[in-house]
């Protein structure tokens, strides 16, 4: 963390309008990175990160993430697939409010040996949306920077916004096929005609749950989940339950949880 920035305390009003009318105008994944940069720049922050996770259904996730760290960490996240056991991930999927990385209950081992040596600690921001949308803005600061506590404080509504920005350009550039055409081939060809909480009742019926087990473990009433799987049904139209479980199935609208397969793709 810059120290001047921290002493000023600080951030000018010109320049976060100037950041907010550059991300209306994002035409590029490069545009996007250089303002995520000078975003980090400007708070004084030592890394940055963003990305989306994208997940049509019970079977695919796509995670697709930008960052500043080093090649060979990329190739190590990658390599050992961390993502899928990334806490701040799991964290940020959980909830809306920002949180900081020391205070998780439990923490990657990849993140942790630093953290508790007192070097760095680092915040997330959680973005959630509309029809699944999911993504998160990574910081990475000195933990014994002075006054840190009280700059954090400060900038927490700046970074908050910013972030939701962020991803939602983000998430405009997969949509028209600027960053990946895997990615925009994905999310056009995993289309659903379900709701969410019509998949996820038939995800659990698909594990033989009843609908009993199903209304405590998704918090809703039994005749709930008895109208989600009739309209299920409908939509499929199938005979029965069994018959829109066996169709969604195999249409790939739903999976077992052990057939869940996810993808990343890091720059």
């Amino acid at each position: 963390m810059d120290a001047d920035l921290v002493k000023n305390s600080r951030i000018s009003t010109k320049w976060f309008n100037s950041v907010l009318e550059s991300l209306n105008a994002v035409e590029s994944p490069k545009q996007l990175f250089d303002i995520a940069l000078d975003i980090k720049k400007q708070f004084g922050f030592k890394h940055i990160a963003y990305g989306i996770v994208i997940a049509n259904d019970f079977r695919n996730e796509i995670y697709y993430i930008y960052s500043d760290e080093s090649e060979e960490w990329k190739q190590t996240y990658i390599q050992n697939e961390y993502w899928k056991i990334d806490t701040r991930i799991i964290m940020a999927r959980k909830q809306i409010a920002p949180f900081y990385w020391s205070r998780l209950p439990q923490r990657s081992s990849f993140i942790s040996d630093e953290m508790m040596k007192g070097v760095w600690d680092g915040i997330t921001i959680p973005v959630h949306g509309p029809k699944h949308f999911f993504g998160f803005l990574h910081f990475t600061y000195r933990a014994e920077q002075k006054k840190i506590s009280s700059w954090l404080q400060y900038i927490k509504p700046f970074v908050v916004y910013l972030a939701q920005r962020i991803i939602e350009a983000n998430f405009a550039l997969i949509g028209k096929g600027l960053l990946s055409p895997l990615l925009h081939n994905f999310i056009q060809s995993n289309t659903t005609p379900f709701t969410l909480q019509q998949r996820r009742c038939l995800a659990w019926a698909a594990e033989g749950k009843t609908t009993e087990e199903i209304a405590l473990i998704l918090d809703i009433s039994v005749s709930t989940v008895n109208k989600h799987l009739d309209s299920a049904a409908e939509v499929l139209n199938a005979n029965n339950r069994t018959h829109a479980i066996a169709k969604a199935v195999d249409g790939n609208l739903i999976a077992l949880a052990y057939k869940k397969k996810s993808t990343i793709f890091y720059f």
